[in-house]
């Protein structure tokens, strides 16, 4: 069986020494090299074999790892990159995703997980940490139907709508402020597309909310 040829781009010491410790044990891998920024990855590349899973950082000293993923998929077509970073925002996310990145896995991700992500995208598949995952789907559920998704307490404040109670007794009800509350109400016109707490009321009693 052909062992899975990784490398792993980290600058945090702790991090670095730690993962690739456990992804050495692994019999299933074959861990080429730990760098601890993309221009070290580089110069060492040439002596080394080529990667098909590359494991990397987000921030990193000198090129960053969201600017290495196109660099490195034109060096290594082959190869597989896998996000391992602490930030869930979306910009980054859909940057590397874009980008060509096949994984996004935060740092809290347990190394179990992690071996299994590798495997996945070694196999074409995709692995994101479950919250990445939901953040991806959520990016990608038609504009009409995210728009009319309400939370909890937009729920709530709605009710209180129908119910007819003005923003300062829906703000003691609810026990938030008044700012608070002009906010969320903010939020659900939004959300639903209108301009007036009639329509609130109207959309509410139609079952569209």
């Amino acid at each position: 069986m052909e062992l899975i040829k990784i490398v792993y781009i980290e600058d945090d010491p702790y991090i670095r020494e730690f993962i690739a410790e456990q992804l050495k044990k692994d019999p299933e891998f074959d861990f080429l090299l730990a760098s601890e920024s993309v221009e070290s990855f580089l110069e060492q590349a040439k002596l080394i074999r080529k990667p098909d899973v590359i494991l990397q950082d987000i921030s990193l000293p000198g090129m960053s790892g969201l600017e290495a993923i196109r660099h490195l998929k034109d060096l290594f077509p082959a190869a597989e990159i896998i996000m391992f970073t602490i930030y869930d925002d979306s910009e980054k996310i859909f940057k590397a995703l874009c980008a060509g990145a096949g994984g996004y896995l935060l740092k809290s991700t347990p190394v179990p997980k992690i071996r299994e992500s590798i495997v996945q995208v070694y196999r074409g598949e995709g692995a994101m940490s479950p919250s990445i995952a939901r953040k991806v789907m959520e990016y990608f559920r038609p504009e009409q139907q995210r728009s009319t998704v309400l939370t909890a307490r937009e729920l709530q404040i709605v009710q209180c709508m129908v119910e007819g109670l003005s923003y300062k007794l829906i703000a003691d009800k609810l026990m938030i402020s008044v700012n608070t509350t002009g906010y969320h109400v903010k939020n659900i016109y939004r959300k639903l597309q209108v301009n007036s707490k009639a329509e609130v009321i109207a959309k509410s009693l139609k079952g569209e909310v």
